[in-house]
């Protein structure tokens, strides 16, 4: 016998070898295949559902709670934060009420913006600047400096309000800062340079100041 004899036998031994194996594997899936057809048939689907679990990728379950811990950090966060901001503007209203305060008494001077003398719109202009806002020396002027607050319900301290003149309860002539302010009876207090007594803090509902209120901005947010 030569040797591509034997080679060739080897090599049909190897193909009988693997079709066989082929067929065996075949035969043993159609055997299952059959059984678990039975089984559905007779009314138990457990062998076929164990089967299919087996088969079907594990599931990664999501753990939602990490996302609502989260969503509320965030939110603990935001609501910190504008209580900051918050706490930081009012620190900043009490600083600037604390320097108008100071110059109580001080005489009045027209044209003057202090600090031994102010008309009304050189103290709110020499207020304001000290920290770090600047105003035109002009009750006119600083009316459309700022935020119009409409409602004297809605004012702040710190906004300004103005007054007619002295001439005219329609044209601006006149200018303080809101130092209290009562929503419920819609009036509130100001300092500001009064021509008869100099720096001083009036009401809203003294008559005078009543008839001549012509509206407010805000200029610190």
């Amino acid at each position: 016998m030569t040797i591509r004899n034997l080679l060739a036998g080897a090599a049909f031994a190897v193909i009988a070898f693997v079709m066989a194996a082929h067929s065996i594997k075949v035969q043993a899936r159609y055997e299952d295949d059959v059984t678990e057809y039975a089984t559905l048939v007779a009314g138990d689907p457990l062998p076929v559902q164990a089967k299919m679990e087996r088969q079907q990728a594990p599931l990664t379950l999501i753990d939602l709670t990490r996302f609502s811990l989260n969503a509320q950090e965030i939110a603990k966060r935001e609501a910190e934060a504008e209580e900051e901001a918050a706490r930081a503007a009012e620190s900043r209203l009490d600083n600037l009420l604390a320097t108008a305060y100071k110059y109580l008494g001080v005489r009045y001077r027209s044209g003057r913006s202090g600090p031994d003398g102010f008309d009304c719109s050189g103290f709110t202009r020499y207020v304001f600047r000290q920290h770090d806002i600047q105003l035109t020396h002009s009750s006119r002027a600083q009316y459309n400096e700022g935020t119009r607050v409409e409602d004297i319900a809605q004012l702040q301290k710190g906004d300004l309000v103005f007054f007619g003149g002295s001439r005219s309860s329609k044209n601006i002539g006149h200018v303080g800062i809101v130092t209290e302010v009562d929503p419920s009876t819609k009036s509130f207090k100001f300092i500001h340079a009064s021509t008869s007594s100099g720096i001083k803090v009036d009401s809203s509902r003294d008559p005078y100041y009543t008839r001549r209120y012509v509206g407010a901005c805000r200029v610190l947010q």
